[in-house]
């Protein structure tokens, strides 16, 4: 498949991370670079949130569901704002025609954003994802390339299993895996409306694919916008340098395309700037600059309505992502609660008993949050990871400065802004709690990646990476500052130098002076060009890494066409036996044919240990055909181990070996050391009583 014919799911996958959410944002009050930025994290919401409600209604998955829920919720919202504001529900023709004059009156004066800040805004999103997509061609090469990683076979055949069973809902797609409980399924969610659009063979690979990089590409730098627009202002060079200094980060968003494959936790991390900037605004109404209206509507119920959204949103998407959203919120959150103390302390004994009671509950709230990310006995499990410290404490320090985790090059360019723009944001009060958020991230990287374990860094599978991730959360905005700072520095610097010449040569005087928005561009184009394209050449390198050329293969060329012949010969509800470690499970994401094993670990029922450890028994073993019969297993595939050949349970799979000289088995195909056999030994009157 081409790059080119992947263009209509590129854009399919674009529509659904924005225009569900833009639907209700527009309702609940925001408008122009607002609404867009806020969209991502109010669509995938709805996504997520909308395939919990329709499993537990029993409304089969279908791309009906979510926009069934935008109309539905977009109409509520509009409906409940016109009764609070004493209007009628019923919109009369005469004020939907003077809406649209005001509305059209205020896109041409630049609605809630200046003139230029739409048109800017545009332009930066355009220009990072040309560099960005351009990674993608060289890096992935192909749009059905096979992200040869440990969690693939999860994530892709957890998409396979909601297009089977027609349900997403994060409480039933563990199952893929006989895990209990809820697993956030946002991101599979999202690929599942994709996929079914897209053409020929492999669709939950292309469509995982194209979702990744839409994720990278739009969702990242809308939701990065947005909280650069709370913080900064509506200036087009603020809406211009945003989304391109974004795309830049290795150690976010390229990081967690590649390793892991963590995409639910990259969707999670793309939206939590988006997520910050709305607590932010709830926690700490006008942190935006002196006569900016902010990006969230005034009314407080508004104004809290994206904040309360973002909590379930990150939840589904997945709980890293949750917990990194209270570690960054901490200090604008404690900056608003103190000054609502100060504030009713000013006003009297009632609002002093108020304001003491918001900040016990608040106090009652950190508590219980800090008690589930470090001490609850149900998290245990997730903070026993131990990870070999990948540097000393110094090293960490320098990496989380340069932005260069994981042994990268360092990215010079991107340092410099982002402690230039830490330096300037510690001068403003609106600005100056960003840089404590961004200190508590960097430290919790240091410490995740220079010890083996730590109750701080548990939460987050005390992995590295995944703390890696959250420092570019803070750092687009403040880098985005320090550009607007050295920017504003080589203003003054031509104006002085206009202003000398002029008096030299008075017929300078009509000169004009240098603008802000064009040096602010001027300077985004200069980072790209030094930076070679935001450090392309590391981007590409890791998509070639995981892609082309992967260390560890879980499923190689040959091994691919085999399988796509296999699904050829497959009927469509064929369920086969398989060991995961020999990249077989790829079978049911391949070609939609069903596997037993889809992952390479899993709470494996009795019956499925019972086949991985005697289905070449099954001629002699009534047992193992009544586990052949519960489970619906028709076939099976052998191949050796490929991926991680050397741990233990890539042999934990011996009922599979060896068929050839089974009892039972026909073969139907064979390709070297792959071979797919029906299972005959369970037919009536094979099985021997033992």
């Amino acid at each position: 498949m081409s790059w080119l014919s992947a263009a209509p799911l590129v854009l399919l996958a674009a529509a659904w991370v924005t225009l569900p959410g833009l639907l209700v944002g527009v309702a609940t009050g925001l408008r122009g670079t607002s609404a867009w930025g806020a969209a991502p994290l109010l669509s995938v919401g709805l996504i997520a949130g909308s395939a919990v409600a329709g499993g537990s209604a029993g409304i089969p998955w279908s791309g009906l569901v979510p926009v069934a829920a935008a109309v539905l919720i977009a109409a509520v919202v509009v409906g409940t704002r016109r009764a609070v504001l004493g209007r009628p529900l019923v919109v009369p023709p005469r004020e939907i025609q003077a809406h649209l004059r005001a509305r059209l009156a205020t896109l041409r004066s630049g609605g809630p954003d200046r003139r230029w800040t739409g048109l800017a805004a545009t332009a930066g999103v355009l220009l990072a994802a040309t560099l960005g997509f351009r990674a993608a061609i060289r890096g992935m090469s192909r749009p059905d390339a096979l992200s040869q990683t440990f969690d693939a076979n999860f994530h892709y055949n957890a998409v396979a299993r909601i297009l089977a069973t027609a349900d997403a809902s994060s409480f039933t797609v563990g199952g893929l895996v006989n895990s209990p409980g809820l697993y956030p399924s946002a991101w599979h969610g999202v690929v599942s409306l994709v996929a079914p659009l897209t053409p020929g063979p492999g669709q939950v690979v292309v469509a995982s694919n194209v979702v990744a990089l839409v994720t990278t590409l739009l969702v990242w730098p809308l939701s990065a916008l947005l909280l650069a627009r709370m913080l900064l202002g509506r200036s087009a060079g603020v809406a211009f340098a945003t989304p391109v200094l974004a795309t830049g980060f290795a150690a976010f968003p390229w990081t967690l395309v590649t390793y892991g494959a963590l995409w639910p936790n990259l969707i999670g991390v793309a939206l939590l700037p988006a997520a910050l900037a709305a607590v932010a605004s709830a926690a700490r109404p006008g942190t935006g600059p002196s006569g900016d209206p902010g990006p969230f509507p005034a009314a407080r119920a508004a104004r809290w309505a994206p904040a309360v959204a973002a909590v379930p949103t990150l939840g589904l998407a997945h709980p890293n992502a949750l917990f990194g959203l209270v570690v960054l919120a901490v200090p604008v959150v404690a900056w608003g609660v103190g000054g609502a103390a100060r504030r009713g302390l000013r006003r009297g004994r009632a609002a002093a008993l108020r304001a003491l009671a918001v900040v016990l509950l608040v106090v009652a709230a950190a508590a219980g949050l800090a008690w589930v990310m470090f001490a609850a006995p149900s998290l245990d499990g997730i903070r026993s990871y131990y990870w070999e410290p990948a540097v000393t404490v110094p090293g960490a320090i320098w990496n989380a400065v340069l932005h260069s985790p994981d042994g990268l090059d360092p990215a010079w360019s991107l340092a410099v802004l982002t402690v230039a723009g830490a330096v300037v944001a510690l001068r403003r009060a609106r600005t100056s709690w960003l840089v404590v958020s961004h200190l508590l991230v960097c430290t919790l990287y240091v410490v995740g990646a220079s010890t083996w374990s730590s109750v701080w860094t548990g939460i987050w599978y005390n992995d590295a990476p995944r703390l890696a991730a959250l420092v570019p959360v803070t750092a687009v905005p403040l880098a985005v500052l320090g550009l607007l700072a050295l920017s504003a520095l080589a203003r003054r610097v031509a104006c002085a130098a206009r202003d000398a010449f002029t008096r030299a040569v008075p017929a300078a005087a009509s000169w004009p002076r240098p603008r802000a928005a064009v040096l602010i561009a001027i300077a985004v184009l200069g980072v790209v060009i030094v930076s070679g394209g935001l450090y392309q050449r590391s981007h590409i390198d890791r998509l070639a890494g995981i892609y082309q050329e992967p260390e560890e293969v879980l499923v190689g060329p040959q091994q691919a066409d085999f399988l796509r012949e296999a699904g050829r010969l497959l009927p469509e509800d064929a369920v086969v036996a398989q060991n995961p470690w020999a990249g077989t499970a790829m079978l049911w994401a391949m070609t939609d044919r069903k596997v037993l094993f889809p992952h390479l670990t899993g709470v494996w029922s009795p019956d499925q240990q019972l086949i991985a450890e005697r289905l070449r028994d099954a001629a002699a073993d009534p047992a193992v055909c009544a586990a052949v019969a519960s489970t619906g297993v028709g076939y099976a595939l052998t191949a050796p181990p490929t991926f991680w050949s050397w741990d233990p349970l890539a042999g934990s799979f011996p009922g599979l070996e060896d068929l050839a000289g089974a009892e039972g088995f026909d073969l139907l195909a064979t390709d070297g050391e792959n071979a797919l056999y029906a299972i005959t030994a369970c037919d009536a009157g094979r099985v021997v009583d033992s």
